[in-house]
């Protein structure tokens, strides 16, 4: 019995831990997609601000056109490119998670 105060300030110990630990891989995981999407977004942005100046400076509709596809296919890349970022982030993050939750980890 006396040992109890003891186990219990190792469970505490060992919760404050285990849930700190999680904060700051989860605190990484967010920092990162908000960089990711700024980022992404910035891109979006430059691509449609030059493609709508080719489209004003476009002579014919077939070029005002291939502006527009252009900046489709810029739009396409770019999310594609987001979307792996952010499922491999995603994955990077539940597998930090599984090994600070663990049981093995406590013991």
């Amino acid at each position: 019995m006396d040992d109890t105060p003891d186990k219990i300030k190792d469970l505490l110990e060992s919760a404050i831990n285990t849930n700190s630990a999680a904060w700051v891989a989860q605190s990484k995981y967010f920092d990162s997609l908000v960089k990711r999407n700024i980022s992404s977004f910035a891109t979006l942005s430059e691509a449609r601000d030059a493609s709508l100046k080719e489209i004003g400076e476009s002579l014919t509709f077939n070029q005002a056109f291939e502006a527009n596809v252009g900046y489709e296919e810029t739009v396409r890349g770019e999310l594609k490119r987001l979307k792996e970022e952010s499922d491999s982030a995603w994955t990077e993050l539940v597998a930090q998670l599984e090994k600070i939750y663990s049981l093995d980890s406590k013991d």
